[in-house]
């Protein structure tokens, strides 16, 4: 249907500006048979420190990374009115290396992909429901979506799970209430739907 031809869209759309960020050189393209890709757990904002210990990585093994995958916890702050939607506790809030990353102050050196844990900027990142850049060479993969990448298909589900809001849709509305700063970013059953009805391929991660 027309759903299904958006999303198809989307995906190429995303394919293609992806594509474009590739390098050229044939010993190190993402198309070949090798790539490197680091994952980080929980960045917390600390983009910078992430950054120079993997450049330092490449430097001390001689090795290309070709793609960063962090896998929640990204906070994406971009302004100290970001914490309107965040459930980061108070004693916990600082914006961090984010900000300088989206004005273009910096740019990351690493094509970085991210999914949105349970501490995040949840109204912008609401906002690119099925994904979108957040900044220069950092792409948001979306409340739940999948994108190919040097031959290999890469899905991932933002969120946690909470078993009283699972069945409940996507309801919460800006500006969220306090309890909707909590449930925001909890996984719903039509995105895990969505993602079971993706065809399979030989190679995911």
């Amino acid at each position: 249907g027309g759903g299904r031809s958006q999303n198809r869209r989307l995906e190429d759309d995303i394919i293609h500006r992806l594509s474009a960020l590739t390098t050229s050189d044939p010993s190190t393209s993402p198309e070949t048979d090798m790539l490197n890709i680091a994952v980080e757990g929980c960045c917390h904002g600390e983009l910078d420190t992430i950054y120079r210990r993997l450049q330092a990585h490449e430097d001390e093994t001689n090795t290309k990374i070709d793609l960063l995958l962090c896998c929640g916890d990204f906070q994406s702050l971009r302004f100290q009115s970001d914490y309107q939607s965040s459930s980061i506790p108070p004693k916990y809030r600082r914006l961090g290396a984010f900000p300088d990353y989206y004005s273009g102050k910096k740019k990351a050196p690493f094509l970085t992909i991210f999914i949105g844990g349970n501490h995040e900027a949840s109204q912008p990142l609401r906002e690119l429901y099925y994904g979108g850049w957040v900044a220069p060479n950092i792409y948001y993969l979306g409340a739940a979506n999948v994108l190919r990448f040097g031959g290999l298909r890469i899905g991932g589900i933002s969120g946690i799970y909470n078993e009283p809001h699972y069945e409940l849709g996507h309801f919460e509305i800006p500006p969220y209430e306090r309890s909707m700063i909590k449930s925001v970013y909890h996984v719903r059953n039509v995105d895990v739907f969505r993602m079971k009805n993706i065809p399979k391929m030989d190679r995911n991660i």
